[in-house]
């Protein structure tokens, strides 16, 4: 079985006492996994280590079975896109946002800019190249973030509460790119979210956090 993501005895604190504490973790490469709880379950704590920004104080991590090492960290970030539920978009036009990336890994920019413009077309965006990020919805924000993580090719894409700031048409066109990245290029899918109800059909695993400890592991019922 092929390993996206095995973490063993894996604790983590913000201060004295561990908030996360997975005995276990198996995430297979191409699954859909659905991390469910409530707010302060410790989600988007273990999203934040699935995107190497933390690592925990005990345990261990393999990405792809390699061992996760600080002098591994860049490598690994490069591999994972991270899609927050309030991202930070830089103070300029939408296609400036998307080629950020691409940029700082050396891509010229005409070559650059291209790229840019086919990912704001798959999150429905063409036309939007020039609109300044301060007039963009809620929705058209988070559609301008998506398109500026996948321009870079995640193999994984850790997506924390998508839905919340989004319209009925920005969640359609999110759970459309989702659902392709992962059927059709075997991108790894990471979904925290409180529920799972839209989403059931599509998940293959559902893993219920609660006070930073995984309490459930299921398989949906198509």
């Amino acid at each position: 079985m092929n390993l996206a993501y095995h973490l063993q005895n894996v604790r983590f604190s913000y201060q004295s006492s561990p908030f996360l504490m997975m005995d276990s973790l198996q995430i297979r490469a191409g699954e859909f996994v659905a991390l469910v709880g409530p707010n302060g379950s410790g989600k988007t704590t273990l999203l934040h280590l699935l995107a190497f920004l933390n690592i925990p104080q005990q345990g261990s991590v393999l990405f792809f079975e390699e061992p996760c090492t600080r002098k591994r960290l860049l490598k690994f970030r490069r591999r994972v896109g991270l899609l927050l539920q309030n991202p930070y978009l830089f103070k300029t036009t939408v296609l400036g946002n998307v080629i950020t990336g691409l940029r700082l890994r050396g891509i010229r920019k005409k070559h650059a800019v291209s790229m840019a413009k086919e990912a704001l077309s798959l999150v429905r965006l063409s036309g939007f190249e020039d609109r300044y990020v301060g007039s963009l919805s809620g929705g058209e924000a988070q559609r301008t973030a998506l398109a500026r993580t996948l321009v870079l090719d995640p193999d994984v894409l850790l997506l924390d509460e998508p839905s919340n700031h989004m319209d009925t048409e920005s969640i359609r066109v999110t759970e459309q790119v989702v659902l392709e990245l992962n059927k059709k290029k075997g991108t790894t899918i990471v979904l925290a979210t409180h529920h799972i109800s839209t989403l059931e059909r599509h998940v293959d695993t559902v893993h219920v956090l609660d006070s930073g400890r995984i309490t459930d592991s299921r398989i949906p019922i198509a």
